[in-house]
């Protein structure tokens, strides 16, 4: 059941959402951003203290939502997973991005990725060191993908887009060298 809380959230929300493809993000008012939400100003108040904390606030179910949502079973099917997420939830990554929070948004999510990327077999055969370089190369490769292939209209189909990572991504894995190896 929606609270009057969440209630609020998806109407300042969707606000913003029809407000930034007319403005900049930066240029929303809070009188304005109220006006087109249809919710007071005192009601603003009592649960936000700025326009960016209903970012931070969506920025927080996203990930909540992601965690809950994509789990890692194969490597095809968890970007399959990710990228239907992103594509489900494009409205409010494209609020996000047009908003200046591309960084923000890949810090949230790059932590769950993190997590579920510490879960492949080629990553269990990797120093701890490798490991960190992988998960760290790999998701936030894959996330700036899919952030880009959301700003470009979603040109391929999830599928195809997931296979081509998935073949991009399945070269072998060998330990770095040691420096006294690099010659």
């Amino acid at each position: 059941m929606a609270t009057p809380t969440n209630l609020t959230q998806e109407s300042l929300f969707g606000a913003i959402a029809r407000l930034i493809n007319k403005k900049s993000f930066s240029d929303i008012s809070v009188s304005e951003l109220t006006r087109v939400a249809g919710i007071s100003r005192p009601t603003f108040y009592r649960h936000y203290h700025n326009i960016m904390d209903i970012l931070t606030v969506a920025l927080t179910s996203l990930q909540q939502d992601f965690q809950a949502t994509v789990t890692f079973h194969d490597n095809y099917q968890y970007i399959l997973q990710t990228i239907l997420f992103f594509q489900h939830h494009h409205t409010t990554v494209q609020v996000l991005l047009q908003a200046g929070q591309e960084t923000a948004l890949q810090q949230k999510v790059a932590t769950t990725m993190a997590e579920l990327s510490y879960q492949k077999n080629s990553v269990a055969a990797l120093s701890d060191l490798e490991a960190q370089y992988y998960v760290t190369y790999h998701t936030t490769g894959l996330l700036s993908v899919i952030l880009d292939w959301i700003n470009n209209g979603q040109p391929e189909s999830p599928e195809a887009l997931a296979r081509f990572l998935n073949d991009n991504s399945r070269q072998l894995y060998k330990p770095m060298p040691k420096k006294s190896e690099e010659g």
